[in-house]
């Protein structure tokens, strides 16, 4: 069994219970009659309520938990804005999307319906619900975004090779077919080409579909309440659902983010239509169709006409890649977006943690070597495990950069500030609480301060890109997570650090040449550094990290 966080299982849980009370009253409405309650002394004197007013009466309630439950959802947003900036953006998230459904206006028109008796209503609007609920529960469940989004951007990558292969075969074709090729063997292998491309179609459009929610194929589900409303506009109640419905209202009036750029799962395009297809799919469906135009006139013996279907297909394939590398690109945006906030709210934490260990240090330090006792080894190796946590904050981060893999400055200059924090770890655990120490940790905080600020440029100008068109064809379409700006900053930080700390030590050396065993060790490692920051310059120049 997974373990999940305690607090996502509270979530599960309480969605759970809501999908289960709002199935209730729909069992009670499919049996229409519940059973009559027993007769207690007196009740011949009160008038009974009817069973559509007890209904009524229950769903009001499930309506009132639901909005307590929105009401939580943002108050856990905010709990978690500052520790957990990502859970927060989904928890808003969630709520928003239960706004743009009107979720809670539909619960609202439950409970009318149910109260002026208007059952067989009440049921389809049921299921509406029932399924805008589920696509929320599913919303709160996909916390991992990381791990879909890395899912996404591979199977992105799949399709591009796919299509790749298709052009260059197409070309090839094409290629024969100008040149006095075999026209019967021409015309078999545009078959085969056309029904690889049509495959490709397919696997884009089972994703979208499936990325929506919905099963594959043309055909609406039964019960569908879209296919109800195109199939009776004169039915007043449907007349007034099609009108009304949230959730035909949210999926109608969804932008289209990036239309035109083939949107994947992101959902950008309009689904008011099941054969609406996104225009990825449409390229290669058009491509297929040119495909099979050009076999068609390859048995025929036209080579001049199929060399021009071959022309047009071999373009329709070049707009669906382009179109999907245009995916690729915003989800790797998307992905930085994430990382970049991740990276923010952690290093502000290990920030707030440090400051803590070195007002700590300094005021042990206070304390005369003559009056300190074993209460004050104490107290210096507890910092000591502070710190050691604060170690596993900077290991953490280390990781999510060295798997991004596009930066080198950032990942060594982590590198070289959990190298410190360790080293303060070692000497609070021996009691040295002195001069070396407070600077090393006087160089930590300076680290922190500086990455939490190149992180917050980074954002800043993420979203000053955001909308922005896409770049020409030929440039990378898998931006770094920090442009190549960011990365000589952050070198130039880590040399002025290293000058700093050597200026520093300078003044601790009595004579022409340092004796003291923990100077000789801070000045060796001061000496990798230098050669690790030349190292990572000439893998910056040399294109490494691309």
């Amino acid at each position: 069994m997974i373990a999940l966080p305690k607090r996502r299982w509270v979530m599960i849980v309480l969605w759970s219970a809501l999908l289960v009370s709002v199935a209730v009253p729909g069992k009670a409405l499919a049996e229409k009659s519940p059973a009559p309650a027993e007769e207690t002394p007196g009740s011949a004197d009160r008038p009974t309520a009817s069973p559509e007013d007890r209904l009524a009466v229950e769903q009001q309630r499930i309506a009132d938990r639901y909005q307590h439950l929105e009401e939580v959802l943002l108050r856990m947003a905010e709990l978690n804005a500052s520790t957990d900036p990502g859970r927060a953006a989904l928890l808003r998230r969630v709520v928003a999307e239960s706004k743009s459904r009107m979720v809670g206006v539909q619960f609202e028109q439950l409970v009318t319906l149910m109260s002026k008796g208007r059952l067989s209503r009440a049921l389809e609007n049921q299921k509406d619900l029932d399924r805008d609920l589920r696509v929320l529960l599913e919303l709160l469940l996909s916390e991992n975004r990381a791990k879909q989004l890395a899912s996404e951007k591979a199977r992105i990558r799949d399709y591009i090779k796919r299509v790749g292969r298709i052009i260059r075969k197409e070309k090839s074709l094409q290629g024969r077919t100008a040149g006095g090729g075999d026209l019967k063997r021409l015309a078999d292998e545009q078959e085969r080409l056309a029904e690889k491309t049509g495959d490709l179609a397919k696997d884009v459009k089972s994703h979208e579909e499936a990325a929506r929610g919905r099963p594959s194929g043309n055909e609406a589900p039964e019960g569908d309440p879209k296919e109800s409303e195109s199939e009776k506009p004169s039915d007043k109640d449907h007349a007034e659902k099609s009108d009304s419905s949230p959730a035909k209202k949210s999926e109608d009036a969804q932008p289209s983010e990036g239309s035109g750029q083939g949107q994947g799962s992101s959902g950008g395009q309009s689904s008011g239509a099941q054969s609406q297809s996104n225009p990825t799919q449409k390229n290669l469906d058009a491509a297929r169709q040119r495909m099979q135009d050009a076999r068609k006139k390859l048995e025929k013996a036209e080579r001049e006409g199929a060399v021009d279907d071959q022309e047009e297909a071999i373009r329709q394939l070049e707009q669906a890649r382009a179109e999907l590398e245009e995916i690729l690109r915003q989800l790797r945006e998307e992905e930085i977006e994430r990382m970049l906030t991740l990276l923010e709210a952690r290093f502000k934490k290990m920030l707030e943690m440090q400051q803590t260990v070195y007002k700590g240090t300094k005021r042990l330090d206070k304390v005369p070597p003559a009056e300190r006792r074993h209460e004050h080894e104490i107290e210096a190796s507890r910092l000591g495990r502070k710190q050691s946590l604060i170690v596993l904050e900077a290991d953490k981060a280390l990781l999510l950069l060295r798997e991004d893999g596009s930066s080198v400055a950032f990942p060594e200059a982590v590198s070289q500030t959990r190298d410190d924090m360790q080293q303060v770890v070692l000497r609070l655990g021996r009691a040295k609480v002195g001069p070396i120490t407070q600077s090393i940790e006087e160089d930590i905080i300076a680290a922190l301060e500086e990455m939490i600020e190149a992180f917050q440029r980074a954002i800043d100008e993420q979203e000053a890109r955001r909308g922005q068109p896409p770049p020409p064809q030929g440039q990378p379409q898998d931006p770094p997570l920090v442009d190549q700006l960011s990365e000589l900053r952050m070198i130039r930080a880590l040399q002025m650090r290293v000058n700093q700390r050597t200026a520093r030590y300078s003044k601790l050396i009595e004579g022409e040449q340092a004796e003291n065993a923990d100077l000789l060790d801070a000045l060796r490692r001061l000496a990798e550094y230098q050669s690790r920051i030349h190292q990572i310059t000439r893998d910056l120049e040399s294109g490494k990290n691309q």
